[in-house]
């Protein structure tokens, strides 16, 4: 997980963002929980409709950006 993964969402209004990779995605009927490990053995969980997991081309094993802003976490992708 690269810092150069993470600069390419340099223009967004918040500086919070962190590398990840994928490494399961659990659907739902409406939602997914999707967790992401960053640093080390550290995961993240982080829920996202069906429609933004289809949107994003979301799955297990692509590096995504966790994009933090004061009440969510949002995944950003090329």
């Amino acid at each position: 997980m690269s810092e150069e993964h993470t600069m390419k969402f340099s223009k967004l209004s918040t500086a919070n963002q962190i590398a990840g990779k994928i490494m399961e995605i659990r659907k739902g009927a409406v939602t997914a929980i999707v967790y992401v490990q960053i640093a080390g053995d550290t995961m993240v969980e982080v829920s996202v409709t069906i429609a933004s997991l289809e949107t994003l081309k979301l799955y297990e094993g692509k590096s995504v950006t966790l994009i933090i802003n004061p009440v969510d976490i949002m995944i950003g992708c090329e």
